[in-house]
């Protein structure tokens, strides 16, 4: 995950994959650019009997829907930037060799305008689409709590064996090896 600020907002680029809490970091971007051959986003905290708590259950209902924020995070699955860019989790996927051109292309764009104009044109679309600060803060405390669990407990013991098994392909698929995991239980 790379990104720029562009005066008075951020874009990112994800061009790897979105091991937990990297998901949230991505969310809280204003623009959000992804590599369509390599990025895979997902919220793998409920299969392993977390809560999400970096503000994923806060901000991926707003940006892709109840519904489909619900499936992402009650299956803790692996999403592939299409996808991602299909639900409006991310704002765009492209190529992987066209991904840093474009996010620097924008930065600069953005970063020519006037910073007033962007700044209230950003805080008047952040107070429509935005979760109140004490909702991501009540969030944080509950996965806090949820780490202490039975549930994420056992399920933290049981999955050392598909991490040897899976080595570093384990981080790159998280959502597919935690259902895995849980299946074997």
């Amino acid at each position: 995950m790379s990104g720029a600020q562009t005066g008075s907002g951020t874009a990112g680029s994800a061009r790897q994959v979105h091991p937990p809490g990297l998901n949230e970091l991505a969310l809280a971007l204003d623009l959000r650019y992804a590599s369509r051959e390599k990025a895979i986003f997902g919220q793998p905290e409920v299969g392993s009997g977390l809560l999400p708590g970096g503000g994923g259950s806060e901000r991926l209902p707003r940006a892709i829907g109840r519904d489909r924020a619900l499936e992402a995070i009650l299956t803790s699955d692996d999403y592939d930037a299409d996808t991602a860019e299909r639900w409006g989790w991310v704002t765009r996927a492209l190529p992987d060799s066209e991904l840093d051109a474009f996010v620097g292309t924008v930065a600069a764009r953005l970063a020519s305008f006037d910073r007033t104009s962007l700044a209230s044109a950003k805080a008047q679309i952040n107070r429509a689409s935005l979760p109140p600060d004490a909702d991501l803060v009540a969030a944080y405390g509950e996965f806090t709590h949820s780490l202490t669990l039975p549930g994420f407990l056992t399920r933290a013991a049981g999955t050392q064996a598909v991490v040897e098994q899976a080595g570093i392909d384990f981080e790159y698929r998280l959502g597919h090896y935690i259902g895995i995991a849980n299946q074997q239980r």
